[in-house]
């Protein structure tokens, strides 16, 4: 083994340690890099047949704003969380997700089993959102595994938006919904059929929040470079489904955010592609630049930013 790769095996061996409270800055998690963090999880699975490890965290009192990366072996344990969201990206590998019903044992977050509940068939490139309350586990198939991105919201509390532009999922339980891989493909073949004069093409998966401002699922299509953003009071995580580009991020907005004309002055620039994860928080100007004839895709969750 070459010394780069030496080191790079340590690296990812070693704990990985939770990111400082406050506020962590863009993040970006490529398919490579949890490709390998799968298989070193694999490596270091634990007595309950699973390994996990926390890739960022605000250290909210409820727990939320958190992104993990868990992989399981085996089956889990009953979870339930009353004052979380889960919004879910399986990575690697597939299986049953067992949601909704009655959660029997509780103690805690956990359980010892669910009476009753709907079972989902989910599989690499799938994303859920499981609403707060609802007992819910993860069920690999036998001989394998679910390796999933986890990314914690504060539960949504109030009226879900009577018309979206989109609706979600019409499944079991209520709030629980499921976007398969294969679907969202499909979805993003009619996007590109529909491409406006601002190179872009989007729909509303799902929108539980007032306003369009958080909790909102958007699934966005561009073949060409999107105007500069700019969120006060949002948080973006970004799930690139389909194509590549680049991400222009940080420095400082020329102009208003969204708007032609509008640029960024400064900041960095990050290759992006199918499979990556970006955390983008509030307050920081970003923007997707697509190559010529190219396209990127990708499903948008808004969540609150933390004060």
């Amino acid at each position: 083994m070459t010394a780069p790769s030496l080191l790079l095996a340590a690296v990812l061996l070693s704990p990985v340690p939770e990111q400082a409270a406050a506020s962590p800055g863009y993040l970006m998690w490529d398919a490579a890099e949890l490709e390998e963090r799968n298989d070193a999880l694999g490596e270091r699975i634990g007595a309950d047949g699973s390994a996990r490890e926390t890739l960022a965290d605000y250290e909210t009192p409820a727990g939320s704003h958190r992104f993990r990366f868990i992989r399981r072996d085996s089956d889990g344990r009953p979870e339930q969380h009353d004052e979380i969201d889960d919004v879910v990206l399986i990575q690697s590998g597939g299986g049953t997700i067992l949601v909704g019903g009655e959660m029997l044992g509780r103690t805690g977050d956990l359980g010892t089993a669910i009476e009753g509940g709907t079972r989902h068939e989910v599989g690499a490139g799938d994303i859920l959102r499981i609403p707060a309350g609802t007992p819910h586990a993860y069920l690999p198939v036998e001989g394998g595994h679910i390796t999933y991105v986890l990314v914690r919201l504060p539960a949504f509390r109030g009226q879900v938006v009577a018309n979206p532009d989109g609706e979600a999922p019409d499944l079991e339980p209520e709030g629980f919904a499921l976007w398969p891989a294969a679907e969202l493909g499909r979805r993003n073949a009619r996007l590109g059929e529909r491409i406006g004069s601002d190179d872009s093409a989007r729909e509303t998966l799902a929108d539980f929040g007032p306003g369009g401002l958080s909790h909102r699922f958007r699934h966005i299509r561009r073949d060409g470079d999107g105007w500069p953003e700019l969120h006060p009071d949002i948080i973006d995580v970004v799930f690139v489904t389909s194509g590549a580009g680049t991400m222009h991020v940080g420095g400082d907005m020329v102009g208003q955010s969204n708007q032609p004309g509008s640029s960024i002055n400064g900041g960095e620039r990050h290759s992006v592609a199918a499979g990556d994860v970006l955390h983008i928080p509030a307050r920081t100007p970003h923007a997707y630049l697509v190559p010529d004839g190219g396209h990127v895709t990708y499903v948008l969750v808004r969540f609150p930013a933390v004060d």
